[in-house]
């Protein structure tokens, strides 16, 4: 069912602004004022019957037409809530048929109804016909006199879609539409979250400087308009960051995310995001030998995941298995194979990560394998092969856990199994 708190905050409840009227009944306001009333109380029945009588108010009078549009639109909210999609699409659909008809195609209160036709289509599950609605409101947007907070909601809600579509190339359309036609915009959360689903539409198209370039762009707006500690600061750090890594700028990927990790400790509020951007700096430190560092971030992070009740999720697993990794690189095999073991548990319930389950579980194995105890090590090999094809892995890390087989077996005189996936390797290789 859907319900009321599902309309996010980019929804318009579209007051239509009209002048004075002489009405022949005299109180289409107060029907009107009375089912909205209604609906913010969540009495939807009753918001139903008072905005239907409002409608058909406005019908019987002479120039009522943008006020029955007006009580459609309202119609249309309180049976979206009600869990009535084909009423409240119909009701949306008459509302801007008739503003069309009291104004004219194009004028901005259209594009509200298409916008307000949009998220409904969206609630109920029907993405590409939400994205016609919000093209065709963009559509007027772009060319009239609205609202810069009505612009951005639509653009947003497109971007957004546009991605979620994967049609990337859209994205970064209609934000250079944007641009073109109503300019630079100052920072707001739209426009930040709009810049967010480029940098992304840009990341999927292979763009990567663009993308940073558009981050960048956003972090500065954001360093003009917001406190030092606002953690909006903290989330723009932690993209650029994301994005330096896989750039191999591991020198601004550092120092990005320490000065996001700065901001959300100032803000005294653990997030998630905060703990995998410390598992990240912990990773920066294992690499470095700084051990001590390395483990300290590392249960600090673990710690963020139980004050946040979410220590038996994908991060659990992640940062257990990291943590794993450091132990063993330090010789404390026996506390490693615990932390992996207990990293495969997690990652079994929650398969989200393949890879790096893989990479667990022949980490695992290897460690049983130098002990020379074959059986505990064979079910961690097959396991970590397993894990890299339905992760479809690069063929270089199947490589590793082929020969990670073919060895196990040489050493425990198995030969049938052996040129097993020794053919295996053969084919990888050609």
């Amino acid at each position: 069912m859907i319900k009321l708190h599902h309309l996010t905050t980019f929804v318009t409840l579209c007051a239509l602004l009209l002048s004075s009227v002489s009405w022949a009944a005299g109180n289409w306001q107060y029907y009107q004022d009375k089912a909205m009333t209604l609906y913010q109380d969540g009495d939807y029945i009753k918001a139903e019957k008072n905005a239907k009588y409002a409608a058909k108010i406005a019908k019987k009078a002479d120039n009522g037409t943008a006020f029955r549009a007006s009580s459609l639109n309202l119609l249309a909210f309180i049976q979206i809530a009600q869990d009535k999609p084909d009423a409240a699409i119909n009701s949306i659909n008459d509302a801007i048929k008739f503003t069309k008809s009291a104004y004219d195609d194009e004028h901005p209160q259209v594009a509200t109804l298409l916008f307000n036709k949009g998220n409904f289509l969206e609630q109920i599950g029907q993405p590409q016909h939400a994205i016609d609605a919000y093209s065709q409101a963009w559509a007027i947007q772009q060319f009239e006199n609205v609202q810069a907070n009505d612009v951005l909601k639509t653009v947003n809600a497109l971007t957004r879609l546009h991605n979620e579509s994967k049609n990337y190339a859209e994205t970064i359309s209609t934000v250079e539409t944007l641009l073109k036609s109503k300019g630079q915009q100052e920072f707001s959360d739209l426009f930040r979250h709009i810049n967010y689903a480029l940098a992304d539409a840009h990341i999927q198209q292979n763009q990567a400087e663009a993308a940073q370039r558009t981050l960048e762009i956003e972090l500065e707006r954001e360093q003009n308009a917001l406190e030092n500690n606002d953690v909006r600061l903290a989330e723009t750090l932690e993209r650029l960051a994301a994005l330096y890594d896989e750039q191999g700028l591991q020198n601004l990927a550092i120092s990005s995310r320490e000065q996001a990790l700065k901001i959300r400790n100032k803000s005294g509020n653990s997030s998630l995001a905060n703990v995998m951007n410390l598992n990240e700096l912990a990773l920066n430190s294992q690499q470095k030998k700084d051990y001590s560092e390395a483990e300290a971030l590392y249960q600090k992070a673990l710690m963020g995941l139980r004050e946040l009740n979410q220590d038996k999720g994908i991060e659990q697993a992640l940062i257990l298995g990291n943590l794993g990794s450091l132990e063993d690189e330090q010789g404390d095999t026996k506390k490693a194979l615990t932390l992996y073991q207990r990293s495969l548990i997690l990652h079994g319930k929650t398969p989200t990560q393949p890879l790096q389950a893989a990479y667990t579980a022949a980490r695992a194995g290897a460690i049983f394998y130098g002990e020379r105890d074959y059986l505990q090590a064979e079910p961690l090999f097959l396991q970590s092969l397993s894990l890299m094809e339905k992760a479809q892995a690069p063929a270089a890390s199947k490589k590793i856990a082929l020969e990670n087989l073919i060895a196990l077996y040489d050493a425990w005189n198995k030969s049938r199994e052996k040129s097993k996936f020794l053919r295996q390797l053969k084919v990888l290789n050609e």
